[in-house]
């Protein structure tokens, strides 16, 4: 039998999975902007901060998916007394994250890569990658009212990768469009003020087809993926 303080242990810390989950787009945000702002390292710290992400906010689907496969795993709750221990703990978690973190320090962050980039632009270099990181840090909480809604649309075992794919779905169907729709613009007004425009017109064709460009890869891999 499971000890109870064990049980009340891993049943906090399943309670504390979503603002973790705040957290880890947070952080997600910060390494954005030391990648570079307007792109991300391949494996780097951007992709790992939202594969944690995922990971708690679908740790029911993990432990699922685990006793499919004859690992035996702990109740997520617990009734005994041993949670009442804890459960100060896991409030003033949640409070932090959600108070201190979201509601106050994240704005300040937010403000900060603002006059950075007017900075940045003072210099001389482009602004837009602590501008684009600012409003990033700005909708964490949308982005968290996304992945525990229409993105976390299963409880099964694979809940995980689901959530990453929808990920990528929302990227290639509502934000790769808009970056396309600003490449365009951004080509037109090159066009008129007689400056290099053939680059942003070839970029934001390829952001509009993004989906298109992801069926072309399967297909010329020869491979068969759920999305």
């Amino acid at each position: 039998m499971t000890p109870g303080i064990l049980t009340a242990i891993i049943s906090a810390l399943t309670a504390l999975a979503i603002p973790a989950a705040l957290a880890c787009f947070v952080l997600a945000g910060l390494r954005l902007r030391a990648e570079g702002g307007v792109n991300y390292d391949a494996g780097g710290g951007f992709f790992k901060w939202l594969l944690w992400a995922a990971v708690f906010l679908t740790l029911p689907g993990i432990s699922l998916w685990l006793s499919n496969n004859g690992v035996p795993t702990l109740p997520s709750s617990s009734s005994g007394g041993t949670y009442a221990y804890i459960t100060g703990w896991q409030t003033v978690l949640t409070a932090f994250v959600n108070d201190i973190v979201i509601q106050h320090l994240v704005p300040v962050l937010a403000a900060t890569l603002v006059v950075k980039a007017i900075l940045d632009w003072a210099e001389g270099n482009s602004p837009i990658p602590s501008v684009i990181t600012s409003l990033c840090l700005l909708g964490v909480q949308g982005i968290d009212s996304l992945a525990t809604g229409s993105w976390l649309i299963s409880g099964d075992a694979y809940a995980t990768t689901d959530m990453l794919q929808n990920m990528f779905l929302y990227l290639a169907n509502t934000i790769c469009p808009l970056v396309g729709g600003l490449c365009i613009s951004a080509a037109i007004i090159a066009y008129v003020r007689n400056k290099a425009w053939g680059h942003l017109v070839a970029s934001g064709l390829a952001f509009l087809g993004v989906p298109g460009l992801w069926l072309l890869v399967k297909a010329m891999a020869g491979v068969s993926l759920s999305f």
